[in-house]
């Protein structure tokens, strides 16, 4: 992924620029921004959008890869988002390293994120030459990111021990259709406009990656139970009382009483980790096997429902192995 900025000729497109700041040594530039930025790309995961958006854009009638901006556009937004939930969660691991911001302090973590989501867009103003077609896409992708922080603002200020029983689907539901289907979304519409797809065709692949982005945050929430049950040390949903699938489907199965119960449990663990386990492992015996095949019915029903508009659905279904392997 082409981004690091450079002393020599930060950005020679930007004629207001400030030339005296490309007198800037190198190292600063790759202490203050590349070397963080890097850092944190690379362990950013199975890059399961970028594969969206490449085949996606393959579906709709695109020949090879989408073009590269819009790849990079994707990872770059994603990084920058889990940046700042990491801050926002207090996490102090992502993917076995230590989070940016214990690494670096949370301004210089803070702003790499921020710059992210800046960077992300100014990639995507470059996919094409035509206007409208930059205006379109633009506009599309600052609604998409403003939504993605309505749903982060209510996945921060909805406590799962708080709510009434009745409010856990539906909040689970939103805050996954915001954050991470919305992002989904994007890259899988992006590769259809890419590929000039009809509208048609631009309408079922956005909701294919909607409904494919809910099914990536049902896999987080159960995987990370799963991994704190079987030692691993980040538990931050459940230390941070967060509204997660699991609590959802739990929601449905038990009587208002017993989820009242659970949830009590919940508030009077105090955050002690001993509790917090015992409440994973209860939540997986209640929902983790159904929470699974559930997944796999949804993919499945989506890939049937995306066939009907395009030639074949063998290409992304071998995308979202990915997904699948994350289990």
């Amino acid at each position: 992924m082409s981004f690091a900025i450079s002393s020599q000729s930060y950005d020679q497109r930007d004629p207001n620029q400030n030339r005296d700041s490309y007198g800037v040594s190198q190292r600063l530039w790759d202490e203050a921004l590349n070397h963080p930025a890097e850092r944190f790309l690379s362990n950013c995961g199975k890059r399961v959008r970028a594969a969206i958006v490449n085949e996606s854009y393959r579906v709709s009638g695109g020949h090879g890869d989408a073009p590269q901006q819009i790849s990079d556009a994707i990872e770059l937004l994603h990084a920058g988002s889990l940046i700042v939930d990491d801050i926002e969660d207090d996490s102090a691991e992502r993917r076995g390293q230590p989070t940016l911001h214990r690494e670096i302090g949370i301004p210089l973590a803070l702003n790499t994120g921020n710059w992210m989501y800046f960077r992300s867009l100014e990639k995507l103003s470059e996919v094409t030459e035509n206007p409208v077609a930059t205006h379109k896409i633009l506009t599309q992708v600052i609604r998409t990111v403003r939504r993605c922080h309505e749903g982060q603002a209510l996945d921060l200020s909805a406590a799962v021990d708080l709510l009434d029983p009745s409010e856990i689907y539906p909040t689970a539901r939103e805050i996954s259709r915001l954050k991470t289907g919305g992002l989904t979304a994007l890259s899988s519409w992006l590769g259809s406009i890419a590929a000039g797809a009809c509208p048609v065709t631009q309408k079922a692949l956005r909701r294919f990656g909607m409904n494919v982005g809910v099914c990536l945050q049902m896999y987080n929430d159960l995987n990370e139970l799963r991994l704190f049950s079987e030692g691993e040390r980040r538990y931050d949903d459940l230390r941070n009382a967060r509204v997660t699938w699991p609590f959802a489907w739990a929601s449905k199965k038990l009587t208002p009483s017993q989820m009242r119960a659970l949830q009590q449990r919940m508030r009077h663990s105090f955050g002690d980790a001993n509790e917090l386990l015992a409440i994973a492992q209860q939540l997986l015996s209640l929902v983790g096997k159904r929470g699974y095949a559930l997944i796999e019915a949804k993919l499945e029903r989506e890939l049937t429902l995306l066939g009907e508009h395009v030639d074949s659905t063998r290409s992304m279904r071998s995308a979202l192995s990915k997904l699948r392997q994350s289990r």
